[in-house]
Parts: C-alpha cells; structure tokens; sequence
C-alpha cells in the first residue's frame, strides 16, 4: 500500500512495471508466508499538486513515506511532504491505516487517513476513503471516493470522487496514466484532471504529467488551481 496522496502517476507506473512498492523489504515469514512487508518511498516533485491544487505554491516538493502491510489485509502508514505555509507550518504529515482485499476479481481498500501539519494551527483534519480496482487487459481502473465530515478545523462535509486508468505499453518500461475527480462541499465545487507518462527503471520511476482544474479563477484556487506540468522522481526501497 502506498501513501494515498504519493503522486499518482508515479504509483500506477510502479504497479504496471510489475514491481513491489518495495524493491527491499523487511518480512517475517511463517510456513513461507508473509506476516508483514515493510517499505519506504521518496520522492522529488517539480510541484505538488493534491486533486488539482499546489500545495507547494507551484514550487518543488520532497516528499517520502513508510508502509507496513500485512498478511491479513490491514496495513498502517505514514508519508510526509513539504508545502507552502499551511497555518504556520511548511510539512504535511499523513498518518494513515486500513484494510484491503480482493472479492469477485475486484481489488478493494478502505482506509482512515489524518493530516498533520506540525507547528500549525487549526489546520490538522482527517478522512475516510474507499477504492475499488481491476486490471482489464493492459488497463488498471479505479474509482476512489474519501469523504471529509465536519470537524473542528474543518467546517462541513466534504465529499471527493475520482476515476483512474493506467496503461501498459506493451514490451517497454513506460506507462499512461489519467485520472479525474470531482469535489463537493460547502465552500467548494470542482473539476480536476491529470494525464501523464511513466518510465520505471529499477528502483526508480520518472514521470510527467499534465494536472488542471476548473478553480482557478479569481476569489478560488487562482494560479494554484490552473494548469501545469509536473514533473517527478521517486525511489522505492
């Protein structure tokens, strides 16, 4: 399981390359079967952009993160990134959890995530999401829906729904990838959309991608919402 929010493009790269999100692992083994895997991720992104909108002001970001799964299905997590000043902080920090499986050919997760921005105030809230995905032919596709309920540094409900596909080019090591999203809430109705392409090579995955949105106009998102390239590095371990 990787970070929820780790840069898309470069997680469905590393999935359709055929790797593990981690190239070393740490695992106890009974009766030759895995009781947990331990992985980490980094990575250098040209700006990062979460369902549409920079959270780093359009400037690079250096993000990275841990995840240990096990056997039963439950996993736990954590993955950090700098960001733009967010209530006086410039990290976000996720600390996340769930479960995931598989029924009638269909690869599920549920999970629990918080957001932490350590040395801010009132900025720190949490959600819940839930994704279904199947491989058809070359093609991954995914639906995801998190939801956001009102909490105190987080007035009203919030609702995010997104479809995703990813393509294998065949005999290469490169990948296409698109996703769109719409979000609803109180204070907040938007597009986003992202396309892009991939290229894994060992440990490593390189991509870039076209991200957009319909907020960002005057009074929304502004120059954070509009369109951009986005370029990225990561390294699996």
């Amino acid at each position: 399981m990787t970070r929820l929010k780790f840069y898309w493009v470069v997680s469905a790269a590393v999935g359709l390359a055929g790797t593990t999100p981690a190239q070393a692992q740490s695992t106890v083994e009974n009766e030759s079967v895995s009781r947990f895997t331990l992985s980490a991720n980094a990575a250098i992104v040209s700006d990062y952009r979460f369902r549409g909108i920079s959270l780093s002001d359009r400037d690079p970001a250096i993000q990275g993160g841990v995840d240990l799964g096990m056997d039963n299905g439950l996993f736990l997590g954590s993955w950090a990134s700098s960001v733009a000043d967010t209530g006086g902080s410039n990290v976000e920090v996720d600390l996340y959890g769930g479960y995931a499986g598989s029924a009638a050919g269909f690869d599920y997760t549920v999970t629990a995530l918080g957001y932490f921005y350590p040395g801010g105030s009132g900025v720190n809230y949490y959600e819940v999401s839930a994704g279904v995905e199947k491989g058809v032919g070359l093609a991954t596709l995914g639906v995801e829906i998190a939801y956001v309920p009102d909490q105190k540094n987080y007035p009203g409900d919030n609702v995010y729904v997104s479809g995703t596909a990813a393509v294998a080019i065949p005999e290469t090591p490169f990948s296409a990838t698109a996703r769109v999203g719409r979000e609803t809430s109180d204070f907040i109705k938007k597009w986003d959309w992202e396309a892009g392409i991939a290229y894994a090579f060992g440990k490593f995955t390189t991509s870039l991608s076209y991200v957009d949105s319909d907020y960002g106009g005057v009074g929304e998102a502004g120059r954070l919402g509009r369109s951009g390239l986005v370029a990225s590095v990561a390294v699996d371990f």
